[in-house]
């Protein structure tokens, strides 16, 4: 037998299994968030885009467009929609006045930063409930596949070709 071939099946297998876990880790994890954007009655767009701009902490109009794949009107329409409950501001932008800038407002923020909370509990009762073992391969493993998100990230948005030769 090829002892490369046997590699490749077992590296094929620990991708499947690996992919697997996250899938439903993550279908877990989703069914609590629902719950939680739900008791706001945000719709899927509103939520979709406070957590953008939770990540982002401000954007054009026309930049969380193109983040949430919509039109500018459709963008614009939503803010509208965030700013009218509170939870996002628009402001010029400093230095192109025909930019608006959207941020989260204080209760917009609290809105996901209590979520975060949670989650980060959550994550840190499951976490200790690891042997260290489990816990540093899980540490190393995650952190390296960080570093290729990242990058794969970064190589999109600079419009360069990714591993696989996406654009």
């Amino acid at each position: 037998m090829n002892s490369d071939n046997d590699k490749t099946e077992t590296r094929e297998q620990l991708i499947g299994t690996t992919v697997s876990a996250y899938m439903d880790l993550f279908v877990m994890m989703q069914s609590a968030a629902v719950a939680h954007w739900l008791m706001f009655e945000l719709t899927f767009a509103q939520a979709r885009a406070l957590i953008i701009l939770a990540a982002k902490k401000a954007l054009t109009v026309s930049q969380l467009a193109k983040l949430m794949d919509v039109g500018n009107p459709t963008a614009s329409i939503l803010v509208q929609k965030l700013v009218e409950r509170g939870l996002v501001t628009r402001t010029e932008d400093d230095t192109d006045r025909r930019q608006t800038v959207v941020r989260l407002s204080e209760q917009g923020a609290e809105i996901g930063t209590g979520r975060r909370s949670d989650r980060e509990k959550q994550w840190q009762r499951w976490l200790s409930r690891l042997s260290d073992e489990e816990l540093g391969g899980l540490a190393r493993g995650l952190s390296a596949l960080q570093i290729v998100v990242c990058a794969e990230t970064q190589s999109v948005s600079d419009g360069a070709v990714t591993v696989d030769g996406a654009q």
